[in-house]
């Protein structure tokens, strides 16, 4: 049953210290200059547009224009080559070990170049066929972690998902996706080593396949399976010998927020290296199978033969050159790796001592969201602040309430603009959260602001749903009229509103919300603050902020880690359906001492 497999591991073997030195470079390499081609590109299409800033507001519109999409398809094709060039160098690679020759790491990336620039002369478009088929699968691994840690695929998925209302059509789609993928790495070694066209390639692939494609599927799987524990386990000891630096040589004031610096780069190159870790041993398992029904013969590597004739090459010795060469490689990725933590590591010189807490949605922790018990509770757990969110009616009276919807909360479905204040008056926001709140009204703005004064301070959030265009004029007016202005900020993420706020109350402090950072915000001065979700906010982006005299607001932060890390990095108001919780993080109640147990709970986040 695993003669496959232990047939794959030979191969792989074999060279296996270039091999892995040459993914190692390649890999970082590839990633720094993608990222770093997306970052240009986004700005200066955001430029273009007259953006200073990515948003959810603009996002569509930046998607859409012609620039934008130009842009996008010269990155994928980017992508795609970088891609190409790596198979094709694993694939040349794994005919010099199936024929027990050894190879530097230098060899792999000539190789690999040679070809591919040879299949590209050969069989034209049919190299984008062959690399955008294959890609998905071999390619799941680094896609599922690095669309968590890279802000823009981040929020891109996110919004796709808003998109399109069946969950089923994402699944089934990509299910078929991954299904076609899968099927069409088979081909990889027809188009490549024999420079087949791609159909010609996947017929092949599948012919291939189908000798025994019970036998394969099981041992691809159990392959699978093998890398999978493998990458967990390398995860575990490295955020394990992680953690135990951070414990014996940072002090205590440090240890929770440097875990949580150095592991995000954990995280950022654990996506990297599972996709190593799946490309590698993916394609090793193709070719083992590919090469009991084929022989394949290669000339030597041409990259070393035309340094023999520099003189300092043959004193030095083919050994010794290679060895040089992949000490350089290793310590400009060592350096390059090291510059990210000590650029980004925070002094935690501005310790937030004085941070605001904010009960998020008036206190939806221990009572039902929005409601005058949600922030009752918020007054008794001590939060400086109460977050609401604010409708209008199809009457034009305004009321709490933060879905379109009153499925949700009170089981009706109907939207907001669709019911009167007299029929909301009439549902039941409590009995949904729990039986002893059965009969909890949905309260109006105006009830909220009579209990809350001189007792709460309130953070006002208008809700933008396409039907409320005059809802500003009414919010401020009740914020006059109750004398409320000192006491309250008002927020939205819709830009235009708080334009019209600072038109008509400029004393009103007012808060941009964001989902994700990404942009120039000096241009946004109708913002006092901007609140932030909290895993898009960094040191970098505080300062930015702090330095226009403005605040950062993050949200919505329940774990005590995530408060720790806030409070360490200088945000100036934490939102948190726990306030209690931040609370006692904020006055060091959890305890002085942090033992080397409970750093590991902050670094694998339980």
């Amino acid at each position: 049953m695993k003669k496959i497999l232990r047939q794959t591991w030979r191969t792989i073997r074999y060279n296996i210290g270039s091999l892995l030195i040459f993914e190692a470079g390649y890999r970082v390499t590839t990633f720094f200059l993608v990222m770093q081609l997306v970052r240009f590109l986004v700005d200066f299409s955001l430029k273009q547009q007259g953006f200073s800033y990515l948003t959810a507001e603009n996002y569509k519109e930046f998607l859409q224009y012609p620039l934008s999409i130009l842009f996008l398809v010269l990155v994928f094709f980017v992508i795609l080559i970088f891609y190409f060039i790596e198979v094709a160098s694993l694939l040349c690679g794994f005919v010099y070990s199936a024929q027990n020759k050894k190879l530097y790491a230098g060899d792999f990336l000539i190789l690999g170049i040679k070809k591919t620039f040879s299949f590209f002369r050969h069989s034209k478009a049919s190299w984008f066929v062959c690399a955008a088929c294959s890609g998905p699968f071999l390619a799941i691994y680094f896609l599922v972690r690095e669309i968590s840690y890279i802000q823009i695929l981040e929020f891109t998925a996110r919004q796709i998902y808003k998109e399109i209302k069946s969950p089923v059509l994402i699944y089934g789609f990509l299910s078929i996706l991954l299904v076609l993928s899968f099927l069409f790495v088979f081909a990889l070694p027809y188009c490549i080593l024999e420079k087949k066209k791609s159909r010609q390639g996947f017929l092949s692939g599948m012919k291939l396949f189908r000798t025994r494609w019970k036998r394969i599927l099981l041992e691809f799987c159990l392959l699978h399976f093998y890398m999978l524990l493998f990458i967990l386990v390398t995860y575990v000891l490295v955020m394990a010998v992680l953690t135990a630096g951070v414990f014996f040589f940072k002090p205590e004031s440090m240890k929770i927020s440097s875990i949580f610096i150095y592991s995000e780069y954990v995280n950022m190159a654990l996506g990297i290296y599972a996709g190593g870790v799946q490309l590698i041993g993916s394609i090793a398992f193709v070719y083992t199978i590919y090469t009991k029904f084929h022989v394949q013969t290669e000339e030597e590597p041409p990259f070393y033969k035309k340094l023999e004739q520099y003189s300092w090459y043959s004193k030095l010795g083919r050994r010794k050159a290679a060895g040089i060469l992949t000490a350089l490689v290793v310590l400009l990725e060592g350096v390059y790796f090291a510059f990210l933590v000590i650029n980004h590591d925070t002094t935690l010189s501005h310790l937030a001592a004085d941070t605001e807490i904010t009960a998020h949605r008036g206190g939806a922790w221990k009572a039902p969201e929005n409601t005058i018990s949600a922030l009752q509770y918020t007054i008794d757990s001590g939060a400086d602040y109460a977050e609401i969110d604010v409708q209008e009616t199809k009457d034009g009276k305004l009321i709490l309430l933060h879905d379109d919807s009153f499925k949700r909360t009170a089981g009706v479905k109907k939207n907001v603009w669709d019911m009167t204040l007299k029929q909301v008056e009439k549902l039941d926001a409590g009995a949904s959260f729990h039986k002893k709140f059965r009969g909890e009204k949905i309260p109006e703005f105006t009830e909220v602001l009579k209990f809350c004064k001189g007792r709460l301070d309130l953070n006002i959030e208008i809700k933008y749903n396409g039907k409320n265009k005059g809802i500003v004029n009414k919010v401020v007016r009740a914020i006059k009229e109750n004398h409320f202005e000192e006491h309250c900020v008002v927020t939205s993420m819709n830009y235009q509103f708080l334009k019209q706020i600072k038109k008509i109350a400029p004393e009103i402090r007012t808060g941009y919300i964001m989902t994700m950072t990404y942009g120039n915000i000096q241009e946004m001065e109708d913002a006092d603050f901007f609140s932030v979700k909290h895993t898009y906010v960094n040191e970098q982006f505080v300062t930015q902020v702090h330095a226009l005299g403005k605040e950062v607001h993050v949200w919505t932060v329940n774990y005590k880690g995530d408060a720790k890390r806030m409070l360490d990095l200088g945000a100036d108001n934490i939102i948190t359906d726990d306030p209690i919780m931040v609370r006692k993080v904020q006055n060091q109640e959890s305890g002085s001492n942090t033992g080397y147990v409970e750093l590991l709970k902050y670094a694998f986040r339980f």
